[in-house]
């Protein structure tokens, strides 16, 4: 009974020594990838804190040779608006074809043309000259004389005064042209 007792316990000390081995390797695993992790990380921060290598100094900048741009090409007819309901361009869309026909390189230039133009009319018409716009027709302004109207709601008799206006008069090439 004692051999049978000891041949027990033979195999279970067999099976500890074989769980000790698996330990100890698992922890020379554990131990070797955290000695590399670590080896990497200390390399990593070590090409981090190398000191940056300077630029070498700039040389004289050559002057470039201007690029010669083709002029814009110019449109022949006007996009459609966007509001299609209305059929109104915005202010955007009309500087756009304004640039466009005008064959100008930006919206920019279109713009300042525009605010130059805008100003020139309003500056003419403030001083009580005639604008005549080739092909469109004419500008000016019109005094309208004091009168007496009616208010149509309540048929009061109501006094309206005298005011200036802006009238402008088509050209007969642009009623032919348009109507």
């Amino acid at each position: 009974m004692a051999r049978k007792a000891a041949k027990k316990k033979a195999p279970a000390k067999k099976k500890a020594a074989k769980k000790k081995t698996t330990a100890r390797k698992t922890a020379t695993k554990k131990k070797t990838t955290t000695k590399k992790k670590t080896a990497t990380k200390k390399k990593a921060s070590a090409k981090k804190k190398a000191p940056a290598k300077k630029a070498p100094a700039k040389k004289a900048a050559k002057p470039k040779a201007k690029k010669v741009e083709a002029p814009a090409k110019k449109a022949s007819k006007a996009t459609k608006p966007k509001n299609s309901s209305t059929l109104s361009y915005t202010q955007s869309e009309f500087l756009e074809n304004l640039r466009q026909f005008c064959g100008l390189e930006k919206k920019s230039q279109a713009k300042e043309m525009w605010e130059d133009v805008s100003r020139f009319l309003t500056d003419s018409l403030k001083k009580g000259y005639r604008v005549p716009l080739v092909g469109l027709g004419k500008m000016y302004v019109r005094k309208s004389k004091a009168r007496m109207g009616r208010n149509p709601a309540t048929g009061e008799i109501i006094h309206i005064s005298a005011k200036k206006r802006v009238r402008f008069t088509p050209a007969k090439a642009l009623k032919d042209a348009v109507l």
